[in-house]
């Protein structure tokens, strides 16, 4: 890949890019014949001085407008590909291109009908690939995690790109990498299908990570449900906070918390497990019900105690951290590790 050269473009000369994985994923809600700068714009959490948003970033996008406006313009030049047909596209820095062509439109103190820009000529689908990767997967402004894991499943499964090369770029490891993966394909197979035109939650996508845990799939269908029984219940919110699906092993193991879940979801549920351990003697109970009750309190933590947790000079950091020394050894031995 060449370096480019620096150019200072007019920004109607420049297209943003709707392959982008931030806007395209916002743009699937809309008719493509009616596409315009607002909806670009709302996929781009690109704020507006006019419109704010309730989808909009409250707190990078604002700053880089402000950030652009304090300093009469950007430091660091967008990212423009021109194919061979002349067309300029924008690779990298839609939102700095948006945020130009806004303040231009509105008038705003300042020359904002040209932006710096680092061109290329012709660029590879892998040259591409590794800018955007390096600039959102690991870059100052991330995508969504949605978004990032569908451009990674559509790099090994579209443009079949190696997995050690796909990690490469983007600076993860390979389990973090194939678990996106995997969860963007389920989330896709089984999610989707429930979800009418314009319900489909990219939020709930941090669940159909957790769903990957082995532990987590073993429960499920050892007690004879699916994938698509658990995009239920996430669509459903039967599973609240998403981090709940990790409670999924103990519950559906037990019968009357199972029943509880199913009625009622997973807070009943695990208040139903809890009440099997609020008498137990401590120094009595078995490794089971301690271990049992520990991943309750932690998930239950309010911020109150972690901010009190901060400030016992680190008497609790300290146990936690030798409880998991002692848990990792003895989880090594039962699994036959060590």
């Amino acid at each position: 890949m060449t370096s480019g050269s620096f150019q200072n473009l007019p920004i109607n000369d420049v297209l943003l890019d709707t392959s982008n994985p931030r806007i395209r994923r916002f743009l699937e809600i809309y008719d493509q014949d009616k596409i315009g700068e607002n909806q670009i714009g709302l996929a781009l959490n690109a704020p507006s001085s006019d419109s704010p948003s309730a989808l909009a970033d409250t707190t990078t996008p604002q700053r880089l407008r402000e950030s652009i406006i304090a300093n009469r313009g950007i430091r660091q030049p967008v990212i423009v590909n021109k194919q061979a047909d002349g067309s300029l596209i924008c690779i990298e820095g839609n939102t700095r291109l948006w945020i130009y062509r806004d303040l231009h439109k509105k008038g705003a103190t300042g020359d904002w009908s040209k932006i710096p820009a680092l061109v290329h000529s012709g660029l590879e689908n892998e040259s591409i690939d590794a800018i955007r990767l390096q600039a959102h997967l690991v870059g100052p402004r991330p995508w969504d995690a949605y978004s990032k894991a569908r451009y990674l499943h559509d790099l090994q499964n579209k443009e079949l790109m190696p997995l050690e090369r796909i990690v490469a770029l983007c600076g993860g490891n390979q389990r973090d990498v194939t678990r996106s993966i995997q969860a963007y394909s389920d989330m896709e197979e089984f999610f989707r299908p429930l979800c009418e035109p314009g319900e489909f939650n990219t939020e709930r996508f941090s669940g159909f990570v957790e769903y990957q845990n082995p532990r987590v799939q073993e429960a499920i269908l050892t007690n004879g449900f699916s994938g698509v029984d658990f995009a239920e219940w996430v669509k459903d919110e039967r599973i609240g906070p998403l981090r709940e699906v990790r409670q999924l092993p103990a519950v559906l193991k037990d019968k009357n918390a199972r029943a509880i879940f199913l009625k009622d979801g997973m807070k009943m549920a695990v208040k139903a497990l809890d009440r099997d351990t609020e008498n137990v003697d401590l120094q009595n109970a078995t490794l089971g019900q301690l271990a049992s009750a520990l991943e309750s309190k932690a998930n239950q933590t309010s911020m109150a105690e972690l901010r009190s947790f901060k400030e016992d000079d680190g008497a609790t950091l300290r146990h936690i951290e030798a409880a998991i020394d002692a848990l990792r050894f003895l989880q090594a031995q039962i699994s036959g590790d060590v």
